[in-house]
């Protein structure tokens, strides 16, 4: 017995284990397959929104063509000589590179000073960065058709040769009018990347055009702010790309699968505090406030692009942080990263179902061992610790976990685990109570069917168990001679193992009971039975009646039992104990006495179940059983109906509750 216990609960840790194991498999199999995505996407943009924008760097400044600029200038596009012009003043300022996030396609030609004035400004100068564009092929639409060779030799000049490197493939390329790209010290590309649901997370670090890869403008920025005026050098390294800046300086960058990068971002305008309108800023410029500039772009990295709304159609597109974001505030985003090194990277896969097959040992441990109310609360505060980890490693190390499966785990290996459990335990208990309707047949055979065949007696005896099978026992039997034996046991104990004992009195009784033994030799011979049959603690109370033939006389041995009530004409007698209850002592003793039992006489035993019934504090009591007997003496009451009686009384005492103990009640009267 002392090992079944931790056998079991080995099992059914094991068990649990397994179940929350095969959950897991089910999670990562359709984690694997990218069921989850579009719910990580979006559970991914959540955690932006509760963080909220956080302060991009401090050495960002943004120049937005907004519409209060293009108001002003009652044109858009507006003239190519007021780009150069502020070109000129963000150098004089002291800008540490200028990024162009527009498209300067085609010669203007009803403005062409206004082209040349920006070719001019552009050649004298190293450290803007103009916007090349690789559209994605439609079906049905190539792009525009491939470039010249002319251009591509061009082109080649801002690219890098490595067919190594993970990069999105592009067909052609949407490139500034000629003169511009010749001039042009340094091109990156302004195409981003979007997801499933037509959001942008990411962006391609590089695109490839044939033989080449270019690079974002965000990361020709980030170059040209670290001192490297010609295009880095790129090394795979794992998931990521180690970018080499000309000067010797290095950059890790992470990829996905598709060669994008994974943007951190830090929010839309409210986080990039250094936006000015093009406007002012040109404004300060002619009016000579060049404190203003000196201070809104000394040592900044600048993005110039349209943010208009209004006035003109700005490229816009769904991010974590809007339904509507101009793309300018990407490109920010994205040079925020790239400035300081503060990437959104993703577990591997293989870490990733790691990880989480350990969550799913660990909850399946937990729901085997903890009682089902706390194992709820287990699977709650799993959830909030896992979302609590989650959201921390995004908030403190830019890690993205994708949080789907994270956050379904505890759930549905609780509720599979728990089910299984239900319908486990509701198995047994189907098991379990056949066998007790089972053994309830049994035991209800191991008592009299009818009252012994003898002219002088009436004899009459109910059992009501407090469980499916109970500790209390009556029976009767008819020896040679005509001598009718009555008999009432109670042992220790309720249930299945009071229901053995219970089997092992009657057929001790019926082993023993002959007609040449009085009363006090059965029942020397059933202790010594019991006591050897039992564990040191189990016993039985017993009493045995014997009537002689013509039921003159009663002789009895009463092992410990509560003294039964033996009505007469005179008045109301105990029949107190002859010796103490069966099986708790070796080498015990039992006596015996006798009555007279005359015409009338009533002898009515019965279990404790009858007198230590109790509701609420109440108990019934010896004394209102023996009122009860005394007021029915000289009624004539058959044995039967006294049995009834007495019953009727206890279940109105008690408003119908009879489950605390077992009531078993024998009532023998001489006709």
């Amino acid at each position: 017995m002392s090992n079944s216990l931790p056998l079991t609960r080995r099992v059914g840790v094991a068990r649990s284990v397994v179940i929350s194991l095969l959950c897991w498999a089910v999670l990562s199999a359709l984690y694997l397959i990218g069921a989850f995505r579009s719910a990580d996407l979006k559970l991914s943009d959540w955690r932006y929104r509760l963080r909220g924008p956080i302060s991009a760097s401090n050495s960002i400044a943004i120049v937005e063509v907004d519409d209060v600029t293009i108001r002003s200038y009652k044109r858009w596009p507006l003239l190519r000589n007021q780009y150069a012009l502020l070109i000129d003043g963000l150098n004089r300022a002291g800008a540490e590179a200028i990024g162009i996030d527009l498209l300067f396609i085609e010669d203007d030609t009803d403005n062409p000073v206004s082209d040349s004035t920006l070719v001019q400004v552009t050649t004298v100068t190293d450290n803007v960065v103009h916007s090349i564009y690789f559209p994605e092929p439609e079906p049905g639409d190539p792009g525009g058709g491939p470039l010249s060779e002319e251009l591509k030799r061009v082109l080649e000049r801002h690219g890098v040769t490595n067919e190594t490197v993970p990069a999105v493939e592009a067909f052609t390329a949407t490139l500034p009018f000629d003169d511009l790209l010749s001039s042009a010290k340094a091109l990156g590309h302004v195409a981003v990347a979007t997801d499933l649901d037509g959001t942008i997370r990411s962006l391609p670090s590089f695109m490839r055009l044939d033989d080449a890869i270019y690079p974002c403008l965000a990361l020709r920025l980030a170059g040209l702010s670290e001192g490297a005026g010609a295009p880095a050098r790129v090394e795979p390294l794992g998931q990521s790309l180690r970018v080499i800046w000309s000067g010797g300086d290095s950059l890790k960058l992470p990829v996905d699968d598709r060669g994008a990068t994974n943007i951190n971002f830090a929010g839309d305008s409210d986080a990039f505090p250094h936006s000015y309108s093009m406007f002012e800023v040109l404004r300060w410029f002619r009016s000579g406030h060049n404190d203003r500039m000196i201070d809104a772009f000394k040592d900044k990295t600048v993005l110039v692009g349209s943010t208009a709304v209004g006035e003109a159609a700005t490229d816009v597109g769904p991010t974590p942080f809007s339904p509507a974001t101009p793309l300018l505030y990407v490109h920010a985003n994205a040079l925020d990263c790239f400035l300081k090194e503060r990437f959104l990277t993703r577990p591997s896969s293989a870490v990733y179902l790691a990880v989480l097959a350990a969550s799913a040992v660990a909850l399946g441990v937990l729901f085997a061992v903890l009682p089902l109310p706390w194992a709820l609360v287990t699977a709650g505060l799993s959830l909030v610790g896992l979302g609590a980890t989650d959201y921390g490693l995004f908030v403190l190390w830019g890690v993205d976990v994708p949080s789907t499966a994270v956050l379904v785990l505890p759930i549905l290996a609780y509720t599979a685990t728990e089910t299984y459990q239900f319908l486990f335990l509701q198995r047994r208990a189907m098991e379990r109570q056949k066998e007790l309707d089972l053994a309830r047949e049994i035991q209800r055979r191991l008592l009299p069917s009818k009252p012994p065949d003898t002219p002088d007696l009436d004899v009459f005896g109910l059992n009501i168990p407090a469980r499916e099978v109970g500790g209390d026992y009556y029976d009767w039997m008819s020896l040679d001679g005509g001598c009718v034996l009555a008999a009432l046991g109670d042992v220790s104990g309720k249930g299945v193992g009071a229901a053995l004992l219970v089997s092992h009195l009657y057929a001790s009784f019926h082993a023993e009971a002959r007609g040449d033994r009085s009363p006090k030799e059965i029942v020397q011979a059933m202790h010594e039975s019991l006591y050897k049959a039992t564990e040191t603690g189990t016993f039985a109370t017993f009493f045995l009646a014997a009537f002689s033939a013509g039921a003159h006389e009663l002789r009895f041995c009463n092992a410990g039992h509560n003294p039964p009530l033996l009505l007469k004409k005179g008045g109301l007698e105990l029949l107190e104990p002859t010796g103490v209850v069966l099986g708790i002592l070796d080498g015990m003793k039992y006596g015996e006495d006798s009555r007279r039992f005359e015409r009338g006489d009533v002898l009515i035993v019965f279990s404790d179940g009858i007198t230590e019934c109790t509701w609420r504090d109440y108990m019934y009591g010896d004394e209102r059983l023996r009122r009860l007997t005394e007021d029915m003496r000289s009624a004539g009451h058959s044995a039967e109906r006294i049995a009834q009686i007495i019953i009727s009384d206890v279940k109105r005492f008690s408003h119908g509750h009879l489950e605390s103990d077992d009531v078993t009640l024998l009532v023998v009267r001489r006709k």
